[in-house]
């Protein structure tokens, strides 16, 4: 099993008008998905070094969508095992670490910077 983090957020009707161009956030996306692979492997168990590396993203803006995942697809001996690790000694899995902070602090950090984003393009 492999991990994949994907939230849904609707935007606002008013930027469903064609009046921003969303794929001016792309340069958003793509920071704030770094910041969210480096805070995944920051706080990755160090005797994982190969999941931990494994974090990545991918980020997409199209006119009408904006899309961060992030995902782990770590493998020994042809299966994905990311999922299932944990801190010795806890039973907590660690991903769902990753997913706490992500849903706590890394995305409404994101969802700030889009709405500054969008505000300074639809002055322009």
């Amino acid at each position: 099993m492999n991990i994949t983090i994907g939230i849904t957020k609707q935007l606002s009707p008013v930027f469903e008008t064609g009046r921003v161009d969303l794929s001016a956030l792309l340069p958003v996306l793509e920071s704030h998905a770094a910041v969210m692979v480096e805070d995944a492997r920051a706080d990755w168990p160090v005797d994982t070094g190969t999941s931990r590396d494994a974090w990545q993203a991918e980020v997409s803006a199209t006119e009408t969508d904006l899309s961060v995942i992030v995902f782990n697809e770590a493998e020994r001996r042809g299966r994905g095992y990311s999922v299932y690790v944990h801190r010795a000694g806890e039973a907590r899995l660690v991903w769902t670490e990753v997913l706490e902070r992500l849903t706590l602090n890394l995305i409404p950090s994101l969802q700030a910077d889009i709405v500054l984003t969008l505000a300074e393009e639809l002055r322009r």
